[in-house]
């Protein structure tokens, strides 16, 4: 599933698309301005609004270290909701 960004539509990856296609790899494109349907848009807006603090930086590294936090944050969320998802699913077959 690919986005209409720049490096998805140029040539040089569309002329490939029948090399992929070829080993089993089927490509679509999502619909322009579409952002609900890519899903990690949903990190983006959560890491964006819940996880970066809402405080001015003062210099780069800050800067880089705020977006960091927020990204290990949901890196971890997404990890723990994958284990509970898991974890349900094998106590509710009994095993």
């Amino acid at each position: 599933m690919l986005d209409n960004a720049s490096a998805h539509v140029a040539k040089a990856f569309k002329g490939r698309r029948r090399q992929l296609a070829k080993i089993g790899v089927e490509l679509f494109y999502l619909p322009p301005r579409s952002p609900e349907l890519n899903d990690i848009e949903l990190v983006w807006r959560q890491a964006k609004y819940q996880d970066y603090p809402q405080c001015a930086q003062t210099s780069i590294d800050a800067i880089g270290e705020a977006v960091d936090h927020a990204m290990t944050r949901q890196r971890d969320q997404i990890r723990q909701s994958a284990t509970n998802f898991t974890q349900g699913r094998l106590g509710a077959y009994g095993t």
